[in-house]
């Protein structure tokens, strides 16, 4: 569970972002944790505790980095809150040689010979993903999300890792 966390482990690592045009970020200036209604509490689903007290710690710190203030929730101009995915992957490598000879008196006409090799290999890799919302707290509407998806590592639910993956998707 804790490897669904992180995603700046490979370089096949992408981060996309997009917010809402009609938002005056300037205006805001708080945040907080957004608090949704019949959430299940079960620290099983998801992340686990520790990696989502560093995912919490990691976006507050960058958060406070870029200006804003954190609030008690329903004080704060912004809401924040991330989902996190697991996936496995495949990745199918192919690589071959050949040689060969030809004879023709004509182009397009001939007889050849082409004798090789091909190998094929598959592999599997987790891929992880995090979203983070950013909702405006009085229009009840998402203003900012991001998203970062990379192929995981043993180290990913590092607390470096994490810091990182953070920054980057919040720097997009």
């Amino acid at each position: 569970v804790a490897a669904t966390i992180c995603a700046v482990s490979c370089s096949s690592t992408t981060v996309v972002s997009d917010y809402d045009h009609q938002a005056q970020f300037s205006d805001y200036s708080t945040f907080a944790w957004y608090a949704a209604e019949n959430q299940d509490p079960r620290p099983t689903m998801g992340a686990n505790q520790i990696v989502d007290g560093r995912i919490r710690r990691a976006l507050s710190e960058n958060l406070i980095a870029k200006g804003y203030s954190q609030e008690a929730p329903g004080a704060a101009d912004l809401e924040v809150t991330y989902y996190t995915s697991l996936s496995s992957q495949m990745r199918v490598y192919s690589s071959g040689w050949g040689y060969g000879w030809g004879y023709g008196p004509r182009w397009g006409f001939g007889y050849s010979y082409w004798p090789g090799w091909n190998t094929t290999s598959v592999s599997t890799y987790l891929e992880g993903t995090i979203i983070v919302d950013i909702i405006d707290h009085d229009k009840n509407q998402l203003v900012w999300r991001g998203v970062i998806t990379s192929a995981l590592s043993k180290k990913s639910s590092s607390e470096e890792k994490i810091n990182q993956t953070v920054t980057r998707v919040l720097s997009d």
